[in-house]
């Protein structure tokens, strides 16, 4: 059983070391920061409005729906699939819209 825990420590470590040495960013040429910042909030809103539509089965919010909790009635009542559901349609509309997700190497300090 140690055995299996010191695995456990040491990936997780070197998952957090490793981690830490890139950032990504949406890159697109010719582009002011005002209409990427347009562009990144109505990506989010299209995302977040399409997987709870579908969430819902097209029906809207159920009656005792909640502004402050969203309940979850989706294909799965895992609420990572509403993250992974979000996070696929914003970067098809990211990519749709003509940006590339780019790796950003972090400066050494």
């Amino acid at each position: 059983m140690d055995d299996v825990m010191r695995i456990t420590w040491i990936v997780a470590v070197l998952a957090l070391l490793l981690g830490g040495c890139a950032s990504y960013a949406w890159v697109k040429p010719d582009v002011t920061a005002e209409v990427k910042a347009h562009d990144e909030t109505t990506c989010r809103a299209e995302a977040r409005d399409l997987t709870s539509e579908y969430a819902y089965g097209g029906f809207g919010a159920p009656w005792a729906y909640s502004p402050g909790r969203r309940p979850w009635a989706g294909p799965y009542a895992d609420l990572s699939w509403q993250a992974a559901a979000e996070e696929r349609v914003y970067e098809r509309c990211m990519r749709g819209r003509g940006y590339d997700l780019v790796r950003i190497d972090k400066k050494k300090s």
